[in-house]
């Protein structure tokens, strides 16, 4: 009885592991083709095909589409956490959304992240062909933009010099707004049809420069006022 017992519990986790790595393998195939063809241009049949599974494991995952995507968003969102696990001043944060999603250094690019960026556009376009308005992975998206917006500042906050952020203490909020305004920025320019082969590189220098100059000024005053 008790062998048995063992042999049907291996035989559970065996299926659970077939499982899990069936959605795995779900989840890689509408990452791959969310960023080849948008959220429009991604269907079940085409998430079937490009991950081997037949459809019908694919919709025993996930109910629909919407589902999916919720589901690779959150996936996307952990892997961005992992990333921005630690202190982060703006030149890594400028340099990963620059230069890593223009393309322009593979290194400091993931797909997952790109798939964010990606997302953005998506939930901010609903006249070009985005995400409606009551749509769950706007809805995601938006919660998620939310909570990363409040990783940045404290991964910033925790870059800042203390006696800066003491006396303005709105002055971490303000970089992560300044960054995404150049990240979100330079993604769209990227993936346009006019990016006039620009070196990203000099400009998320120029635009690390240009923010780390902010903190030298804020830092300059706090000094002065002590």
């Amino acid at each position: 009885m008790k062998q048995g017992t063992r042999r049907s519990g291996g035989t559970k986790g065996v299926r659970q592991a077939r499982s899990d790595l069936s959605r795995e393998q779900i989840l890689r195939a509408a990452l791959d083709l969310a960023l080849e063809h948008g959220y429009q241009g991604t269907t079940m049949a085409a998430v079937s095909t490009r991950s081997g599974l037949p459809v019908g494991s694919v919709y025993w995952h996930f109910k629909g589409k919407e589902q999916l995507f919720v589901a690779l968003l959150e996936h996307c969102y952990e892997v961005w956490l992992e990333i921005h696990s630690g202190p982060e001043g703006v030149r890594r944060k400028l340099s990963r959304g620059i230069t890593g999603l223009s393309g322009a250094d593979p290194e400091h690019h993931t797909k997952e992240e790109a798939l964010l960026k990606a997302a953005a556009v998506w939930a901010l376009s609903r006249r070009l062909g985005g995400l409606d308005e009551d749509s769950e992975v706007r809805a995601a998206y938006l919660r998620m933009r939310a909570e990363m917006f409040k990783v940045d500042v404290e991964r910033i906050t925790e870059s800042v010099p203390a006696d800066v952020t003491e006396r303005f203490p709105d002055m971490p909020t303000k970089l992560t707004v300044l960054s995404l305004a150049f990240t979100d920025g330079f993604y769209v320019h990227a993936n346009s049809e006019v990016h006039l082969d620009l070196d990203f590189g000099e400009y998320a220098d120029l635009a690390a420069r240009a923010l780390e100059g902010l903190v030298d000024d804020f830092a300059r005053r706090a000094a002065e006022e002590r």
